[in-house]
This record gives structure tokens, C-alpha cells and sequence, in this order.
């Protein structure tokens, strides 16, 4: 199984769901967050966005004004810390393929934005993060429930709260 954005976002988020997650076991469609979280990602689209997919990956958007810029569009700055590695997975596989390229995390329901950089040191967190998650969706059962403060809020949470 390829390591998609999700999936990095999930592992710098909880553990368990993103066992969950590459076992094709889906979140909750209907779930109001989900549901918010893709009008959001429909209406904030400007007219030189272009969305692209790269095999099981998808950037939200992207932008070509002298450097190629990724655009990650978050419906809150909640998942703050993951949102970032997220993105920095993406500009990683980008490097990886000659690519070099900044990236923008957009809250548009904040009305805010966060430049993002992919540093050596970040590769070197990526890197190791990327063996785990490998080590995690290979395991026979998920790892222990975490409680954790947006537990109440996540789409996966009857399966560890029930």
C-alpha cells in the first residue's frame, strides 16, 4: 500500500485510526465535519488553482507564479501540527521527483494562511514517520485507543469509544 498525505496526517494525528484507515475501514460520510470540510474545499478554489492527482496523492491545489506553490485547505487549524506534515509529505514526494516546490496551508473559514518549508530535518522526521507508518498498518489489530482532545469531534470515534 502506497502512504498517502491522509494517511501521514492520520499518523501525526492518531495512531489508531489511521490503522483504520488503510484497512479501507471509511469515516463517517455524513459526518457534519466531513461534510463541511468538502464545501469548504469546493468554494475555496480560485481560478488559477488547479487540483492535481500524483498516483494515491492529492494536492488540493496548485499554483505555478515562479515557484510551483502546493495549496492544503483545511476547514480549521484544529489539526494544526498533522495539516503541516501533511503538506510537507506532499512537498517531499515532490522533491523526491526533481520537483522543488513551497506550500501553503489555507484556513479559509479563519481567513488565514501558513507558508510551510520542507527542511532536512523535516525529510529526517518523514523519513522515520514514514517506516512507522508501514509498522502500524502492518500490525493484526489496531493500536490502543488514545484518548485525546478532539476525540469527540473525530468520524472514526465509535470505533474506540463505543
Amino acid at each position: 500500500m502506497r502512504t498517502t498525505g491522509v494517511m501521514v496526517q492520520y499518523y501525526f494525528t492518531c495512531k489508531r485510526e489511521l490503522w483504520f484507515f488503510s484497512r479501507g475501514i471509511n469515516f463517517d460520510f455524513e459526518n457534519e465535519d466531513m461534510l463541511i470540510g468538502r464545501l469548504i474545499h469546493r468554494e475555496s478554489h480560485e481560478r488559477d488553482w488547479k487540483e492535481i492527482f500524483l498516483g494515491d496523492i492529492r494536492l488540493d491545489a496548485v499554483r505555478r507564479r515562479g515557484k510551483l506553490l502546493v495549496i492544503e485547505i483545511k476547514k480549521s487549524s484544529k489539526l494544526e501540527e498533522p495539516a503541516r506534515w501533511q503538506l510537507k509529505y506532499y512537498l517531499y514526494i515532490l522533491r523526491k521527483a526533481g520537483v522543488e516546490a513551497d506550500g501553503v496551508i489555507s484556513y479559509p473559514r479563519e481567513g488565514r494562511r501558513e507558508k510551510i518549508t520542507l527542511t532536512e530535518e523535516d525529510i529526517t522526521v518523514l523519513e522515520d514517520a514514514l517506516k512507522d507508518i508501514e509498522r502500524i498498518i502492518s500490525l493484526e489489530r489496531p493500536p490502543p485507543a488514545e484518548k485525546k482532545p478532539y476525540c469527540r469531534r473525530c468520524a472514526y470515534r465509535d470505533f474506540c469509544w463505543v
